[in-house]
Formats: C-alpha cells, sequence, structure tokens
C-alpha cells in the first residue's frame, strides 16, 4: 500500500472554509440559527484566525519619559535633574563693522522672462 499523498494546507483551509460557510448557511434557513448568531460565529472565527499583533509602545518621547506597562505602579518623575533649554535665537555679534553700520537695500530681482505662444 502507498503512503498518502500530502494535501495542499491552502486547499484544505479554502474546502475547510466554505464547508463551515455552508453548514452554517444550511442551519440558518433551517431557522435553528439566527442572522445575528451566525454573523457573531463568523466574527469570532475571524478574530481566532486573525489575531489582533501586540500593541506596540508609541515612538520617541520627551527626554526623561518613563514608560509605565499596564499593572506597574507609576513612580513620579525625578525633579532633582535640570533641564535645559537651548537658546534658538541666532546671535548677533556686536563691535563689528558690519552691524555698525546700516544696512542698504537690497535691489529686487528682475521677473522671470515669461514666454507666450499660441496653441492652435
Amino acid at each position: 500500500m502507498t503512503a498518502p499523498t500530502p494535501k495542499d494546507p491552502q486547499a484544505e483551509a479554502e474546502f475547510t472554509r466554505k464547508m463551515v460557510l455552508g453548514i452554517l448557511g444550511t442551519l440558518e434557513q433551517k431557522g435553528l440559527l439566527s442572522k445575528h448568531e451566525v454573523d457573531s460565529i463568523i466574527r469570532a472565527a475571524r478574530q481566532a484566525a486573525y489575531p489582533t499583533p501586540p500593541r506596540r509602545t508609541p515612538g520617541p518621547a520627551a527626554p526623561g519619559t518613563q514608560w509605565v506597562k499596564p499593572g506597574q505602579p507609576h513612580q513620579p518623575m525625578d525633579r532633582t535633574t535640570p533641564v535645559a533649554i537651548p537658546n534658538v535665537q541666532r546671535a548677533t555679534p556686536t563691535g563689528t563693522p558690519e552691524n555698525d553700520q546700516p544696512k542698504e537695500e537690497t535691489p529686487k530681482a528682475e521677473a522671470p522672462p515669461v514666454i507666450d505662444f499660441d496653441l492652435q
């Protein structure tokens, strides 16, 4: 006797899905299951087949952020470390000859040339 041939898992899953949908449809037509019950069975089967991936912690946070996992007690923030706020304004050196003289207005650039033609 020969060994049974291996079956394609994709084809087996498709056959099983169609068979179950047929059985549920028949039970609904016979009045043994309501439409809402069939829908809830299908929804539960989908959730079991495709579980939701675990939630990832959100992306970048402010310096000093401590992530707390569910069930972990909250730890107050350590406020002994000073917070440095960077100076983002442009610094202008004083005493240079460029800053002592009033600035001349820069001439406005000429408008770019325009090509005008009719397409007929």
